[in-house]
C-alpha cells in the first residue's frame, strides 16, 4: 500500500500528504503498480458523465480540466518536450538537450493543440467505460515502452529508475491484463482497440529508438498521452 501511495503521489496530484516517505527502494517496488494509478484517475474522469449535463461541449471541458488537475500535466510536459526534440531533425545529443529545455517550442505547442482537440472531441462521444480505463490503457502502453527499451541518457534520474525497474516480462504481463480488462469492460471492440494500441506503441518505440537510441521519462509521457488519444479516437467510432 505504501508503494502504491508513493506512485499516486508521483504521478497524480491526489493529496497523499506525508503518508509515505520516499526512498529509491520503495520507488522501485512501486513501479510495478504504476499502471494501476490509471484506474484511480479513471474513476474521477467518469464523474461528469453521470451529472447529466445538457451541453456536451461543457461536459468535454470538465473532463479535460479534471484530467489535467488529476495528473498535474506530468505526461503532457513529456509530450511537448519530446515532440520539440524528436521532430527537430537534429542528432541524438542535440535532441536530448532540446527535450531537457523547459521552454516549449513550436512542435510542442502544435502537439498540445492537436492533443486537446482530439481529447475534446472524443470525450464527448465515448461511453463512460472508455474514460474509466483510458488512463490505465495509456499507462500500460507507457509501461510496455519502458519494458522493451533502455534508458537513452548517460546520466541518471527518475526516468532511469523507472525504465530500468520494469523489464520485458512485467510489461508483457500488464499488456495481457490490459487486453483482458478491455475485453471484459468494452467487449470485442475494446479488445481490438487495445491490441491496435499495443502495436502502435511498439512502432513508436522503434521510431524513438532510431532518434535517441532508447527512451526517457519524457518519451514515456509522449507514448502515454498519444496512446490514450488513439484509444479514444477508435472508441469514438462506436460511441
Amino acid at each position: 500500500m505504501s508503494s502504491f501511495l508513493l506512485m499516486l503521489s508521483f504521478f497524480t496530484s491526489i493529496p497523499i500528504g506525508n503518508r509515505v516517505e520516499y526512498s529509491n527502494e520503495r520507488f522501485n517496488k512501486g513501479i510495478v503498480l504504476f499502471p494501476l494509478t490509471g484506474f484511480v484517475v479513471g474513476i474521477f474522469l467518469v464523474m461528469p458523465k453521470f451529472l447529466n449535463i445538457a451541453s456536451k461541449p461543457v461536459e468535454g471541458i470538465l473532463i479535460i480540466i479534471l484530467y489535467v488537475i488529476l495528473t498535474g500535466a506530468i505526461h503532457l510536459d513529456g509530450l511537448s518536450d519530446s515532440l520539440d526534440g524528436l521532430l527537430s531533425n537534429r542528432d541524438q545529443k542535440r535532441i536530448l538537450e532540446i527535450m531537457k529545455d523547459s521552454r516549449i517550442g513550436s512542435f510542442g505547442a502544435i502537439g498540445l493543440i492537436l492533443y486537446f482537440l482530439i481529447l475534446y472531441s472524443t470525450v464527448q462521444i465515448v461511453d463512460y467505460r472508455w474514460l474509466l480505463i483510458m488512463p490505465f490503457v495509456g499507462k500500460v502502453n507507457g509501461f510496455l515502452a519502458a519494458g522493451i527499451s533502455r534508458y537513452a541518457r548517460s546520466e541518471g534520474g527518475m526516468g532511469k529508475l523507472f525504465i530500468e525497474g520494469i523489464g520485458i516480462w512485467k510489461a508483457m504481463l500488464y499488456s495481457i491484463i490490459m487486453i483482458v480488462v478491455s475485453y471484459l469492460i468494452l467487449g470485442g471492440f475494446g479488445l481490438f482497440t487495445s491490441i491496435i494500441g499495443l502495436i502502435f506503441t511498439i512502432l513508436m518505440v522503434k521510431w524513438i529508438e532510431r532518434k535517441i537510441e532508447g527512451m526517457t521519462g519524457d518519451t514515456i509521457g509522449l507514448i502515454i498521452e498519444v496512446s490514450q488519444c488513439v484509444f479514444l479516437l477508435i472508441g469514438s467510432m462506436r460511441g
